[in-house]
């Protein structure tokens, strides 16, 4: 690295580029160009985005945020072209509304200071230049500085002096453009920076903070083209990368799957951008034989068939991702459009133009051994037979089809070839760090079942070994697009679009935390600009207020107090080590005069904090005891904790909302079993109607002739079968009543057993919980 500043501007970059920054800032540009085009063809949004922002997103990464936002219903897409949500456009306008206003009153508090503090009589035109003006002042600064900037623009901090004014070129720039508009505001505008941290207003402070962290989304989206060819010099990215056959077939065109695009791109990507990363492509010798062979699987695809008969073919569903691919292509246009076998015959030349390049690994292969690559081939296909047979035994259960997953002798002889081919490239040295760089061997392959397998390998050893050998295409795309600058031609253009533009993404927490500290100091009179900015420069101290004021018995007052008095204890201790330092310098006669001259202006220094806060100390105790005795005067309603009952009310509409949620849910469950209940008294039909054909077809006749051989008499037998029947008949029709009153008339009935349903325990106890979490 050339420059120590610049070194550490990349790392920040790459490590923003790496969070989750980058992507909710990509969403924020993709959203804001919908906005303002209202429509796109997902094709052109690139070319909208770099018209809107003046960067051009990489390609893979757009796409994927795309379908990402499509999914949260934020984008809508009908035929191809892309739009805006009615909810996501109408959360835009309200948030433009909120920032138009808050825009509004920062000029008019500009304006008061002008007119009133400053006592300038000069019109509102010229007050609009220099607002205008200003406001490029700070743009400027955080561009050049970036977040560091709010150190000393934030309205607490001291923005410098004359001798040593970190931003003495901005203000030059600014001045040098302002002479060229009007020559006699240049003195106001020095007073108005100048004086800055006296006029501003809590709108102010909100909107640097904003700045400060919209400084960082854009960060995220890349580093300065210029600084990474000066500083990166080929030493982030230094891979040699194997190409299985698979993804072969993606580059040349040859089959449909989902990762095509994935490869295409990463050729692309690695092409484009030579002069700062170092990749070379190749594959093996045998995965160039099985390319080869490929050929004859091709001999059956006719070239010559008419378009009716393709589009009858690729309806069929019947058709391997080869052919598919083929037929496609050939229906949309039949004259550019290469036979397979063709294909393959050039697959040579056409790689080697996409820098592709084959590799002479088979001397090395045979120094593995035959032996040895033969017991890797058994453990493969064993692997893949324990993989069928879990994947069986799971579709047996769950009836499903089981499609088995099957790899000929070929086939599993060049995976296994490849894989170990790959691995006996690496060659760490003994204490050698385990990074991507210095195993530089990897492999890019489509396959799941490989992937899989040579993870349950990777965890065998412990070794370089250890590192993965294969990847997705996608995933090695991803992780090279947040390593590469942004595609700008104007850097500076797009970043003052990028923080000037509402909806660009910004995370606010943070910069409301800071808000909460440095207001509730100075509300307990404690101004000191150093003791204020050693506590919000502390990442430590305000995650433990961030993880603190979550909590409802949270006491803000006293987490800063302890927080302070651990400062001033550290100072003290430090002060007391430096006093040990300076008498034994005193001590040692061989101690030259300048390093007691340094000893002593660092005890002053730390004197000094400690006097800071000790008087800040002070303070607050003096604040924290007068606000006690007014307490003890004043209602109940004073000591409300107001952020925590905030909170609890968003906890409380939560929990509202899973409760009602949970209801639905029990009430779904309730009426699908009364339902089912209901209807389970049709059943009944399956006894009543046999007992009522019996008593009517079958006991009558039977009882007749009984009672005919008893006694002759068979107008007397007749009647009392008669009457049997209507009694049994009369019985079960009563019966089948009773329960068609109750299931279906019976108010009163059927609310006592829609409240008697068993609600199962998971659903009573989510229930109980969403309950007990709003009454407490």
């Amino acid at each position: 690295m050339k420059n120590k500043n610049n070194h550490v501007k990349v790392l920040s970059t790459l490590s923003l580029a790496s969070s989750d920054t980058r992507e909710d800032t990509l969403a924020s540009v993709i959203i804001r160009t919908l906005f303002v085009c209202k429509t796109s063809r997902s094709e052109e949004l690139s070319t909208k985005i770099l018209n809107e922002f003046r960067f051009t997103p990489y390609q893979s990464e757009l796409d994927s945020l795309v379908e990402s936002l499509i999914g949260e219903s934020r984008i809508e897409k009908k035929d191809g072209t892309l739009s805006l949500s009615d909810d996501e456009i109408k959360r835009v306008k309200e948030t433009d509304t909120v920032l138009q206003t808050k825009d509004t009153e920062r000029f008019n508090n500009f304006k008061t200071f002008i007119t009133d503090s400053l006592e300038e009589e000069i019109g509102i035109g010229q007050i609009k230049i220099l607002w205008e003006q200003f406001r490029a002042y700070l743009y400027d600064c955080f561009y050049q500085y970036g977040h560091d900037a709010l150190k000393t623009l934030h309205p607490h901090m001291d923005n410098g002096d004359t001798e040593s004014n970190w931003y003495e070129d901005v203000l030059s720039n600014s001045i040098r453009i302002l002479k060229k508009v009007d020559t006699s505001l240049v003195a106001i505008f020095k007073r108005i920076v100048n004086g800055f941290p006296d006029f501003a207003s809590m709108n102010d402070l909100d909107f640097l903070n904003d700045l400060a962290q919209k400084t960082l989304s854009f960060t995220s989206l890349g580093m300065k083209p210029e600084l990474a060819n000066e500083t990166i010099n080929h030493d982030l990215v230094d891979w040699v990368l194997y190409l299985d056959t698979n993804v072969l077939y993606s580059i040349l065109g040859l089959h449909a799957h989902p990762e095509n695009e994935a490869c295409k791109a990463l050729v692309k990507l690695i092409q484009a951008n030579h002069e700062n990363i170092t990749i070379k492509m190749r594959y093996s010798e045998l995965t160039n034989r099985e390319l080869g062979n490929k050929k004859a699987d091709f001999d059956l695809l006719d070239d010559k068939m008419n378009d009716s008969t393709i589009r009858a073919l690729l309806k069929s569903d019947k058709l391997d991702g080869f052919s598919r691919k083929f037929y496609k292509d050939l229906l949309e246009n039949r004259d550019a459009t290469i036979h397979p076998k063709k294909v393959i015959e050039l697959s040579s030349v056409t790689l080697k133009k996409s820098v592709v390049e084959i590799g002479r690994t088979g001397k090395r292969l045979e120094s593995l051994g035959a032996d040895y690559i033969e017991s890797r081939i058994t453990d493969y296909q064993k692997f893949i037979a324990d993989k069928n047979k879990t994947k069986a035994e799971f579709c047996e259960k769950n009836k499903l089809i089981f499609n088995e997953t099957y790899r000929s002798d070929g086939q599993a002889r060049h995976d296994v070839s490849l894989r170990e081919t790959v691995i006996s490239y690496r060659n760490l040295k003994d204490g050698e760090e385990l990074t991507m760089n210095n195993i530089k061997y990897f492999a890019v392959t489509l396959d799941g079942m490989l992937i899989s397998y040579d993870k349950k390998r990777v965890r065998e050893y412990e070794d370089e070994r250890s590192y993965p050998v294969f990847f997705k295409p996608s995933f090695i795309l991803n992780r090279l697009i947040k390593l590469l600058p942004i595609q700008t031609v104007d850097y500076k253009k797009a970043f003052i679009k990028a923080i000037t533009t509402k909806g660009f993404h910004r995370n606010t927490k943070k910069s409301d935390d800071i808000l909460k500290i440095v207001n509730y100091l100075k509300a307990n009179g404690i101004s000191d600009e150093k003791v204020i900015y050693n506590l919000i420069t502390q990442e430590l101290f305000l995650e433990k207020f961030r993880t603190g004021s979550d909590k409802d018995e949270f006491n803000q007052g006293e987490f800063i107090e302890s927080e302070l008095n651990r400062e001033f204890k550290q100072k003290q201790e430090e002060l007391v080590a430096t006093n040990k330092e300076l008498e034994a310098s005193k001590e040692d006669t061989t101690s030259a005069k300048s390093e007691n001259e340094v000893l002593y202006a660092k005890k002053k220094v730390i004197e000094d904090d400690v006097q800071h806060y000790k008087d800040a100390l002070k303070t607050m105790s003096l604040r924290i005891k007068k606000l006690e005795k007014e307490s003890a005067k004043d209602s109940p309603q004073v000591k409300v904790n107001f952020e925590a009952e905030k909170l609890k009310q968003r906890v409380d509409k939560a929990m509202i909302a899973v409760q009602a949620s949970v209801e639905d849910q029990i009430a779904i469950y309730k009426d699908a079993k009364f339902k089912t209940w209901r209807r389970n008294t049709w059943w009944n039909l399956l006894w009543v109607l046999p007992a009522v054909i019996f008593a009517v077809f079958i006991l009558i006749p039977n009882d007749y002739v009984t009672m005919s051989k008893l006694n002759d008499d068979g107008e007397m037998s007749n009647t009392t079968g008669i009457l049997i029947s209507i009694i049994m008949f009369l019985i079960v029709t009563v019966f089948l009543g009773y329960i068609v009153f109750v299931r279906f008339i019976s108010e009163r009935e059927k609310s006592a057993k829609y409240e008697r349903i068993k609600i199962p325990a998971d659903l009573n106890k989510r229930y109980l919980e969403a309950k007990a979490g709003i009454t407490t």
